[in-house]
Parts: C-alpha cells; sequence; structure tokens
C-alpha cells in the first residue's frame, strides 16, 4: 500500500480550449485593492448657484433704489417711524396752525423725536410725542402729547423690538413694541408694527399697524397703510385705512419739494359699525432757508360725522406747519 500523503492526485487534463486563470497572490490582491478609494459623492453636485451675472447685480440695483427711495421719503416727510429708527439723536420741533370751518383755528407746539441716552444704555433712549409719534397726519395726531423712554431689547435684520414707558401727566403707560420690515422684491416693500400698551385711562389697548410700498418709478412711491386700535376702552375696533401718493419733485434741486396725495376712511365697529371720516387732501413739504427748516401746507376735505347718531358733514381743513430738524448731522438721501 502506499504511504500516507505520499502520492499526489494526477491533475485531469485540460481540453486545448479551456482558458486557465492564474492564481492571484493575497499580496497582490492587497496592492490592489490598497490603491482603491470610494469616490465620495459632492453635496453640493446638485445644489450649485449659477455665477453672479449682470442679472443678479441689476436685480441687486433695483432693489436697492427702491429701499433708498422710500427711506428718503420717510426721511423728508418726517416719518414718525423713521425717525425713531435712526441710529443718532432726532428731534423735530413743530409750529403748527391748525384750521377748520367747523372748529376754527387750533394752534400748538409739538416737540418729538427721540434723545439718546448712552451714559445709562445705549440701547435706552428718550422719546417725545410717545405713541402718537406712529401717526401719520394731523387728525391721527390730536392726542395729547407725552414724554416716555424707549428700550431696544433686540434687533434683527429685519425685525425689532423694544420696551416702551411712557408718561402722561403723572401715570407711567408701559408697554411693548414690535416691528417687522423689509423689501419684498424690486418694486415691493412693507412695514409690520405691533403695540401693546397699558394706561391709567384707557386701560390695556393695542395699535397694529401694517404698510406696504410699492416704488413706480424714481420719484413716486404708492402707500398703502392700515391701522387698527383695540383695547378695554376702545369703541370696538377702531380702524383706518389710507392710500397715499408720494412724489419727489425736482430731487436735484438744492430745497427739495414733495408732494403726498391721500385718500383716508376711518371707523369704528362698536357699539354700532359706521365710516366716521371719507378724507381727501395733499401735503406739500419744501426745505427753505436752511436744510433743517421745513414748511408744510396741507389741505383737506372731510366729509363726516363724529358719533354714529349725526349727520355727515362736509369739513374743509387747512394745516400750517413750520418744522425744525434738531440732529447731529442732518443727511439728506437722494
Amino acid at each position: 500500500m502506499p504511504g500516507r500523503c505520499e502520492q499526489t492526485a494526477a491533475a485531469p487534463e485540460q481540453s486545448p480550449s479551456s482558458t486557465t486563470i492564474a492564481p492571484v497572490s493575497s499580496e497582490a490582491l492587497e496592492d490592489t485593492l490598497g490603491a482603491w478609494e470610494p469616490t465620495v459623492p459632492d453635496p453640493n453636485e446638485f445644489d450649485e448657484q449659477p455665477a453672479v451675472n449682470w442679472v443678479d447685480d441689476s436685480h441687486a440695483y433695483m432693489a436697492n433704489q427702491a429701499q433708498s427711495l422710500t427711506e428718503w421719503m420717510d426721511e423728508f416727510f418726517g416719518d414718525p417711524e423713521y425717525n425713531l429708527e435712526q441710529a443718532e439723536s432726532l428731534l423735530r420741533l413743530e409750529l403748527i396752525d391748525d384750521w377748520e370751518t367747523e372748529d376754527g383755528h387750533d394752534f400748538k407746539i409739538r416737540l418729538r423725536g427721540k434723545v439718546q441716552l448712552p451714559k445709562i444704555s445705549r440701547r435706552l433712549n428718550l422719546v417725545f410725542s410717545g405713541e402718537e409719534s406712529d401717526l401719520d397726519d394731523e387728525e391721527d395726531r390730536r392726542v395729547d402729547d407725552e414724554i416716555g423712554l424707549q428700550y431696544e431689547v433686540r434687533e434683527g435684520s429685519r425685525s425689532r423690538l423694544d420696551l416702551t414707558m411712557g408718561i402722561s401727566g403723572s401715570k407711567p403707560k408701559p408697554g411693548i413694541k414690535y416691528r417687522n420690515e423689509g423689501p419684498i422684491d424690486d418694486k415691493h416693500s412693507y412695514r409690520f408694527i405691533e403695540r401693546v400698551q397699558y394706561s391709567d385711562k384707557e386701560k390695556f389697548f393695542t395699535i397694529t399697524q401694517g404698510d406696504l410700498n410699492r416704488v413706480i418709478d424714481d420719484n413716486n412711491i404708492l402707500r398703502w397703510s392700515n391701522r387698527a386700535i383695540w383695547g378695554e376702552r376702545t369703541d370696538g375696533v377702531e380702524w383706518r385705512t389710507r392710500l397715499s401718493l408720494r412724489q419727489r419733485l425736482d430731487p436735484e434741486a438744492r430745497r427739495p419739494i414733495a408732494l403726498n396725495y391721500f385718500a383716508a376712511i376711518s371707523g369704528e365697529t362698536e357699539p354700532s359699525s359706521y365710516v366716521k371720516n371719507y378724507r381727501l387732501g395733499v401735503l406739500w413739504r419744501r426745505q427753505v432757508y436752511r436744510d433743517y427748516l421745513f414748511v408744510e401746507l396741507e389741505p383737506a376735505y372731510n366729509y363726516r360725522r363724529k358719533e354714529f347718531e349725526d349727520n355727515r358733514r362736509s369739513v374743509w381743513s387747512m394745516v400750517v406747519r413750520l418744522e425744525i430738524a434738531l440732529q447731529r448731522d442732518l443727511i439728506r438721501k437722494r
């Protein structure tokens, strides 16, 4: 018998047509696999944005121009919200003669705006005229002036949150105010303001205001403004909607002139829902003599009734206003 493991079985014969596969050593296999790495997918392969070109530049330019024109109008017309949002102190002293065919002349002096208090806090401002600073025509501003404090809690790219403390007489008026504004597209921008306040006279109340702007061309802006006041002692919701066309005349002139054509409707919902006033008018405003001096003429027609039981009456009005802008650096934006 042959010995254990001494004989090797003969390899089977291969046909001439068969292919012989040479064995691959483990060392060669490791070298081959070691040089291979899986392809890592690019996470931005399908999210790549096209390179910035003239279309993007034109879009950005138009958006900036629209925003600049809106800011120019707000600054030139002395928009109260624009004044309160500026980084520097700004006060406006107004001498006003408010005349109506029904009530005659009413002469008054008003100081509105804000003064920074950096020695106390950079977030704290002394504010004049309080809540009526949010209102944008003489009819809305017929309330008692007040003085107060405004503390900036938080500010983002589009929004801002403030705590307020008004003082009217001897009673404090604590409140909170939220603002959100910015561009929508090349021609449209918005502003939303919500305010909640408490006063000894009115108790808790809220003021909601929304503005929508549309740039028509380089010198004209259309603004649709809506406001609602609701509280414990209001006549339901006291509302107002206003459409205005702001027009800049000869912006390169040494003393710019601007016009504001407006139509407004106001009313209340309780105890009976009715429209109190239909108002049409125009406001003419111009710088005179110095950059900080402004003159305004505001003729208007009112078709109103003060109470639900009253008959509606036609009332003409004329407001003449001399304004002195008091600020550290007065910059006329174009």
